[in-house]
């Protein structure tokens, strides 16, 4: 946990990756990312605190695309923005470095948690803490390289491009020309890099959902944020110097979006053809329609944010009911990590009984709707912990 110092100098948003100064309107932070991240959050403890996990809505078998599967990739596309807004100054490779190695221990300790193993020699290399630190220290090493919205566009169409075509390419060598649990790049590579031992479901799945193809495909995910973010950026300064709100974001995020949607488009047909395979929109291997048609929908979602948020004069109404989903947003990352960790504890059998969440819905059971019940309480406590954390400018960074 750190706290944040008040004062009054001027601050560019205050994201979980870390502060920037950048002198703005009104001296205020721009807040859309954290009222995009509360959404999210609230969508991520609902699904979270599900007891029984109806088929059609849990992560898709293969391939295919089911509501839970949208959930983190949002979160990568969201801190791909955060980092964005964090880096667009300066870059300090230390700390930096400090993060992602901080957030790797905290992977491992998380993946011991939820498997409820203490075998250090079982535990799981992989996993989305280690994914997300991947993740950080690649997109904060290529903003040694460029700080500009179209740099990071370019780096995007360049990362979907690589990643189609390992997986488009490799699909050539498997029966059918189609990618499947027992013919794709993931597991192969993963198993030879960390053992069988080491990796998703102990490699007996055929792939690794966090694992380095797997990472390869949400690095788009989190290029595309970065890419937004850097817009956000350009379109306020812009605004600001020719006295334009937040409308003036309007035609970019929406073209942006946009053009997701039709590289996505151009994913699936140009090299997929020509080598005669069809490469599926799937969260499994984290294909690049899939995490493009996110990044769109993301786009969006941050701009109806910022047309509401990021302006002079904010209406009490729309400031006051925002103000959950800020401080959610502004601890992202202890809500969506902590909720996990403690469902995964929750749901565990207690001796040879039931679960500690079996047994308090089997109460609420008594009043009303267990589920709809025991559902409200999690968002209850998750949204009154960030808030009070929020009050008292307390925030979890690596």
């Amino acid at each position: 946990m750190s706290r944040v110092p008040t004062g009054d100098r001027p601050t560019e948003p205050v994201t979980d990756e870390a502060p920037i100064e950048v002198p703005d309107l009104k001296r205020a932070r721009i807040a859309s990312l954290d009222w995009a991240r509360g959404w999210m959050l609230i969508a991520s403890v609902t699904v979270n605190s599900l007891l029984i996990v109806p088929a059609w809505f849990d992560h898709a078998p293969w391939d295919g695309v089911h509501p839970i599967d949208t959930i983190f990739p949002i979160f990568v596309t969201l801190s791909g923005c955060g980092l964005a807004f964090a880096m667009a100054r300066t870059v300090k490779v230390r700390p930096l470095l400090r993060r992602v190695v901080v957030l790797l221990l905290l992977g491992l300790v998380y993946n011991a948690i939820t498997e409820w193993s203490l075998d250090v020699f079982t535990w799981r290399i992989t996993g989305v803490l280690q994914l997300y630190a991947v993740l950080v220290a690649v997109i904060g090493l290529l903003h040694l390289v460029t700080r500009s919205w179209r740099g990071w566009a370019a780096i995007t169409a360049l990362v979907a491009l690589a990643h189609t075509a390992l997986l488009t390419v490799y699909a050539t060598i498997c029966p059918a020309s189609v990618l499947t649990r027992e013919c794709n790049p993931s597991g192969p590579i993963d198993s030879a890099l960390f053992g069988a031992a080491h990796i998703y479901a102990e490699g007996a799945a055929g792939h690794d959902p966090e694992g380095i193809v797997t990472i390869f495909g949400a690095l788009i995910s989190a290029s595309a944020g970065a890419t937004i973010g850097h817009l956000l950026l350009a379109t306020r300064r812009r605004g600001l110097a020719l006295g334009r709100g937040p409308e003036a974001a309007i035609v970019p995020v929406v073209s942006a979006a946009a053009g997701f949607l039709v590289f996505a488009g151009l994913m699936m047909v140009t090299l997929p053809i020509a080598l005669g395979v069809e490469l599926p929109v799937m969260k499994r291997l984290w294909t690049a329609p899939f995490a493009l048609t996110i990044a769109a929908g993301s786009a969006l979602a941050l701009l109806v944010g910022h047309l509401l948020l990021d302006r002079a004069k904010v209406p009490r109404f729309i400031e006051v009911s925002s103000y959950p989903l800020l401080a959610l947003g502004r601890n992202s990352l202890l809500v969506y990590f902590g909720s996990h960790a403690l469902m995964s504890v929750l749901k565990r059998p207690v001796g040879s009984g039931p679960s500690i969440a079996d047994r308090i819905s089997g109460a609420l059971a008594l009043v009303g709707p267990p589920q709809l019940l025991w559902t409200a309480l999690l968002l209850i406590f998750w949204i009154g912990l960030a808030t009070l954390l929020h009050r008292h400018r307390i925030y979890l960074r690596p």
